[in-house]
């Protein structure tokens, strides 16, 4: 063991090379709390960091001039790392113009960890030997969560220990490790690959995602054109692995698609999925309205944009102009419910937070990789190029639909893998890893390789407090003991007080104790910066009434009811504040409005809001055109009324017709 470690530190960029995939493993580590809420991600973030920073600061002599080697750079490296540097320095900048500050600076940690990663994995691939380690282990990872969700979906079982529900990173997977399968020369090597390259296959079916189903199938497409296309990108033995495979790929298929109760009764498949989809469905409306909000998004910040990781933080104002400009769209009236968080377009997302600046550099890296891509497809002899621009083009693919691309690691680590690749091959086979074209003076690697090491820093540090702000809110909610559930509520927000999730979380628990002045700010702050579905702001409003501060309630109704326009729950809500306020005329108009809108919904949250639960079942049972609360929509809407009529009619608290509200609109708390 000791000669092990003593080894591991003579050569810090070949642990590197051998554990980075590792990290795509963090998400499905046992033990660690899982948020109901959801929040940034930190695991994969944080052991990559962790494994970066070991790589420069390895303390042997032999490590550290291998160190400083890696800070030495080519012509070819420039050509992408610069766009991709000025990138991530453009997402710090607009951590001064974002409104909320935290979800800008994990963006920015974030990208700072891909140019860190890209830069180091560009340094290994020079390396045939530690190239091997890292393709080995990929191949090993993608076996584990592959077999692990296989197992997990046909069984039937509660867990997935390798599925997060994210089909884009096994999109990208599957024709990279298909086309290894086919051309490396090892026979085990060739299974290893081919058992990642179905089992990654078999997770895209599972998730039922129809954009990365889409893009591996046209990855797979393009391998299989390149392949035929040229022999040298195809040796003798691979059509007979083709065969095998395509066998492999179309059983898979087969087997997702049968009329199985897994398959009938979780999710309908992918296939179905796909030839269901038209422009009047509902999930490809909730995208065209993402995508127009985003547009605005753009229109009104078009240099700068509204900041890194911003896009749900702007949702609400951006979202009032698109209404305005599409009056009679039934696009209004989509996502009342639902929290907005990504644009389900990673381009026009980087359009709209980092405006025209930080999409051009973005374009500008593309359009180095896509060179760099390629020159190293015109030099390829073997497997390994076309298989990491198979696997590009499954990412750029599913990036135009997909909410995950580079805002989830795993899948932007896949990308960056990939393009060090293309980037390092497109210098060609005679550049060699240890004689860069362009080396810096002595004091320049030193301040690179410490701003390396102290962005990598960083990243363990904000990622670390953000882990151990989770742990402290999931302590608070596994707490039977009001005060110390409190005590770690507010340690939570000492240690990250920008944190959204854990304000909201706060805010409700504050709000379910009666103490709603408290609970106000925190609610104000997570509503303001991200948590803006109609459920929100009722909550909000909720508090602000009960409170005291029915100014206030009204300001945050009338503001939702611009943001959702045709909601039939925030209208009537709206009206019955503006009746507590004594403006009927107002309130007249506004409860006409959502009757136009649904009259059938509207009766009964008028019921439920004005005359609360007892009075509400009772007009349900003398008139059919009254529903139940159980019936409303959105449910969670009428948990919000309820709790806000704890105090306007306390007595109803006692005929136990809350608890079989709850039941009946299916809450499980």
């Amino acid at each position: 063991m000791p000669l092990l470690i003593r080894r591991v530190f003579d050569r810090p960029l070949g642990a590197f090379a051998a554990c980075w995939p590792l990290a795509l493993l963090a998400p499905f580590v046992p033990g660690l709390p899982r948020l109901a809420m959801s929040g940034l991600s930190w695991r994969q973030e944080f052991a990559l960091a962790l494994l970066c920073l070991f790589t420069l600061l390895a303390s042997r002599r032999r490590a550290r001039a291998a160190c400083e080697r890696l800070l030495h750079t080519s012509r070819e490296e420039l050509y992408t790392l610069a766009p991709l540097l000025l990138f991530a320095c453009w997402s710090a900048a607009s951590i001064s113009w974002a409104e909320s500050v935290y979800p800008a600076l994990h963006h920015t940690l974030s990208w700072g960890l891909y140019v860190l990663f890209f830069a180091l994995m560009r340094r290994a691939a020079g390396s045939p030997r530690l190239l091997r380690a890292t393709l080995a282990t990929l191949a090993v990872v993608f076996v584990i969560t592959g077999a692990s969700s296989l197992i997990g979906f046909w069984s039937g079982a509660g867990t997935q220990v390798g599925y997060n529900g994210l089909g884009e990173p096994y999109a990208v997977a599957a024709p990279f490790f298909a086309a290894l399968a086919m051309g490396v020369r090892a026979r085990r090597a060739a299974w290893l690959c081919g058992a990642a390259a179905v089992l990654s296959w078999a997770t895209v079916l599972q998730s039922a995602e129809r954009s990365p189903f889409i893009a591996a199938g046209v990855a797979l497409l393009a391998l299989v054109v390149a392949c035929a296309s040229s022999r040298r990108l195809m040796p003798r033995r691979s059509p007979r692995r083709a065969l095998a495979l395509a066998f492999a790929f179309a059983l898979v298929t087969v087997l997702y698609n049968l009329p199985t109760p897994v398959t009938q009764d979780e999710r309908p498949s992918v296939v179905a999925r796909l030839t269901a989809t038209h422009a009047e469905e509902a999930n490809t409306r909730a995208r065209f309205l993402l995508w127009g909000v985003a547009l605005e998004m753009f229109r009104a910040h078009p240099v700068r944009g509204v900041g890194a990781n911003n896009y749900e933080v702007a949702f609400p104002a951006a979202r009032v102009e698109f209404n305005a400009g599409h009056v009679g769209s039934p696009l209004v009236q989509m996502n009342e419910a639902a929290l907005a968080q990504r644009a389900h377009n990673e381009y026009l997302q980087i359009l709209s937070e980092l405006g025209a600046v930080g999409f051009a550099l973005f374009a500008a890296f593309a359009l180095a990789l896509m060179r760099a891509a390629l020159l190293a497809l015109g030099r390829a002899r073997g497997p390994l190029v076309p298989a990491a621009f198979a696997g590009l083009i499954a990412f750029a693919l599913s990036s135009g639909a997909s909410s995950v691309s580079f805002r989830w690691m795993g899948s932007g680590l896949l990308f960056f893998f990939m393009a060090a690749l293309v980037s390092r091959r497109a210098e060609g086979a005679t550049v060699s890893a240890e004689a860069p074209t362009i080396r810096l003076a002595r004091a320049h690697t030193f301040c690179a390789r410490a701003a390396a090491a102290t962005l990598a820093l960083a990243v363990v540090l904000a990622m670390g407090a953000q882990a151990a702000s989770i742990m402290l809110q999931a302590a608070a909610q596994g707490s039977a003991d009001q005060r110390g559930a409190e005590s770690f509520y507010r340690s939570a927000l000492r240690l990250n007080p920008y944190d959204v999730p854990a304000r909201y979380d706060f805010g409700m628990w504050l709000y379910a104790r009666g103490r709603e002045r408290e609970a106000v700010p925190h609610l104000r702050y997570a509503v303001e910066r991200g948590f803006n579905s109609v459920v929100c702001y009722a909550y909000l409003a909720g508090a602000e009434a009960n409170s005291g501060d029915l100014l206030a309630a009204e300001r945050t109704l009338r503001f939702a009811a611009r943001v959702y326009p045709r909601s039939v729950f925030i209208g009537v809500r709206h009206a019955a504040a503006l009746e507590r306020l004594g403006d009927k005329e107002a309130a007249r108009v506004a409860l006409r409005e959502a009757t136009e809108e649904d009259a059938r919904s509207a009766r009964g949250w008028y019921e439920l809001i004005y005359n609360d639960v007892d009075a509400a079942v009772a007009a349900a049972r003398r008139d059919p055109r009254v529903p139940m609360p159980g019936e409303l929509l959105p449910p969670d809407g009428v948990f919000a009324v309820l709790q806000e009529n704890e105090k306007r009619f306390p007595q109803s608290a006692a005929t136990g017709w809350r608890a079989r509200v709850r039941a009946a609109a299916g809450e499980t708390k």
